[in-house]
């Protein structure tokens, strides 16, 4: 089977104009002969033991401009009037304690390094910034952003990594900063998962796709307990053998964190295996976790091992898990199998980078959501977006990719799937969130509204499973295939992005109201001698 080495790529902004990109951290399923998780990128795991996060000075974060405007497709990015750098991947996490102070975060090109965005009058004014290149590595990518309502401190999770002189990714880093001000200045990164090595050592250890969350339960036993989890790419000498999911919790707003265990586990499902012992569930990402009322910590994530599922040889198909942990993240039960998900090698036509993409399109498209406890009743919602509706499994696919949703009260026992959006064409990124107020539920995503379409704008579905009401928040249209940055150049569509990250946010407020940040293709720029085309932003409105 054939095994592809390191791949990742720092881009810079000169970099960008005209040439094929590729991102610094993501879903990329690399060659679809191989491994579903046998990503293009060094593929690493995480030990570590208690580690210091404690603000030390706030010299990395460097406040740059400020947006004003009605909180209505406003347009965050400020900081790069030059070459109008990319963002993407954009988080935003409300106050648990001031529904009018937020903060939102995003991959930012200009610096290649994380952009914070911070409100404290509800979305009418942010503060931008970077967190920039620091010690203990370089680069960062994937940030995200929580509140711990016993310490005060907001924490910021993302990714470090180091940049080599070929162009590589070495060392990827799962590092925290921690800000006393509400997101105005932050401290020191410092690592919670080293990374390790590059495909000369005997073991790497690369770091992926991490994601946070606080416990703001008061009457959970674990009430203010952070949850951070993530990816470990184990590789021996530059070959993929494994990618568990691996979890460190901290009880002092981010200062301490206890040693990063595997949490992935085993299960009768998860039968295909590049190494390790039978049935063991390590070919897993996109881990996300919630906590429900009562303290039950649930992380979902995806598989790609479960063969029955497969329509034929080596389709590496994903299924969505489910694990749980309701001693504060101790101990975790073994994963629960949700879902089977049609996204495998023959569900999706391929990019110019061998990526998976929709049709008539080369942005680089995954599966994956996020899952959500209710605020109200600990109600599970997970939601993901597949081809099963469109021509899969197929020599030329032919997407219909649509957005759905799984159910359960207790984590073991799910019900679903149950489409989320309406129309005919193409709509993925899914990101669900339950408003505190009302149990209402609220799903954000891409849409492509027209089947023809080229073009996409952003919707929420917000209401009950079964009864949603549909919105178009975005007030103009995305033009991913006429961009100025990550370029195919292929013949078909020179132009067209390859990359426009891999999820948006929501986030709701105790006043009940929805905060969602997408990346935006609106603003077309012309740097002159011939670098024109669409810029990607980080956009935010509120509902």
């Amino acid at each position: 089977m054939k095994k592809l080495g390191a791949v990742f790529l720092c881009v810079l902004v000169m970099g960008l104009v005209g040439q094929t990109a590729q991102a610094t951290s993501g879903s990329s399923k690399g060659d679809q002969s191989q491994s579903r998780w046998s990503l293009a990128g060094r593929m690493l795991k995480a030990q570590a033991p208690k580690r210091s996060a404690a603000p030390s000075g706030f010299l990395p974060s460097e406040i740059e401009c400020t947006v004003n405007g009605r909180p209505d497709n406003l347009n965050l990015d400020c900081d790069d009037p030059v070459f109008e750098a990319p963002n993407n991947e954009p988080d935003i996490e409300v106050d648990p304690q001031d529904p009018n102070h937020m903060i939102a975060s995003s991959n930012d090109y200009e610096s290649c390094c994380d952009q914070f965005y911070t409100t404290f009058d509800g979305g009418r004014t942010w503060t931008t910034g970077d967190m920039s290149a620091e010690d203990p590595n370089r680069i960062g990518s994937d940030p995200v952003t929580v509140f711990d309502p016993v310490s005060g401190n907001a924490i910021h999770a993302s990714l470090n990594f180091l940049i080599t002189e070929d162009g590589l990714a070495d060392d990827g880093d799962v590092v925290v900063s921690l800000s006393e001000d509400g997101g105005l200045t932050w401290g020191d990164p410092v690592v919670v998962g080293p990374g390790l090595g590059d495909d000369d050592d005997p073991l790497q250890i690369f770091n992926d796709k991490e994601w946070i969350v606080t416990d703001t339960n008061p009457e959970s036993p674990y009430y203010g307990r952070t949850y951070l989890t993530w990816t470990a790419f184990r590789s021996e000498t530059g070959v993929y053998a494994e990618s568990p999911i691996i979890e460190a919790h901290s009880d002092d707003g981010g200062e301490t964190w206890t040693d990063p265990q595997e949490i992935s586990g085993s299960d009768r499902t998860c039968t295909y295996q590049e190494t390790g012992a039978a049935r063991e569930c390590d070919e897993d990402q996109f881990s996300v976790p919630t906590v429900a009322p009562d303290g039950t910590l649930s992380v979902a994530f995806e598989n790609g091992q479960h063969e029955a599922a497969w329509e034929g040889d080596e389709l590496f198909e994903s299924q969505y898990m489910v694990v749980q942990s309701t001693d504060g993240g101790e101990s975790f039960s073994s994963p629960e199998s949700v879902v089977d998900l049609e996204d495998g090698s023959a569900d999706y036509p391929l990019n110019v980078n061998d990526r998976q993409t929709l049709t008539d399109y080369q942005i680089r498209v995954n599966s994956a959501g996020n899952i959500v406890a209710s605020p109200i009743d600990g109600k599970l919602y997970l939601v993901f977006s597949d081809n099963r509706a469109g021509r899969h499994d197929v020599r030329r696919p032919v997407t219909n990719t649509n957005v759905y949703m799984m159910t359960s009260r207790d984590g073991e026992h799910w019900r679903g799937p149950l489409r989320v959006n309406t129309g005919p064409a193409d709509q993925w990124f899914p990101w669900v969130e339950v408003n505190p107020v009302n149990g209402k539920v609220g799903v954000i995503y891409h849409d492509r509204l027209e089947r023809e379409g080229r073009v996409y704008d952003t919707s929420l579905s917000e209401g009950r499973p079964g009864n949603f009401e549909y919105d178009v928040i975005s007030n103009e249209r995305s033009h991913p295939n006429n961009s100025l940055y990550f370029r195919a150049r292929v013949d078909e569509c020179r132009k067209c992005a390859t990359f426009h990250g891999d999820y948006i946010g929501i986030d709701y407020g105790s006043d009940g109201k929805a905060n969602l940040v997408w990346t935006d293709m609106r603003r077309f720029i012309d740097l002159g001698k011939g670098a024109r085309g669409y810029t990607e932003n980080i956009f935010f409105s509120q509902r």
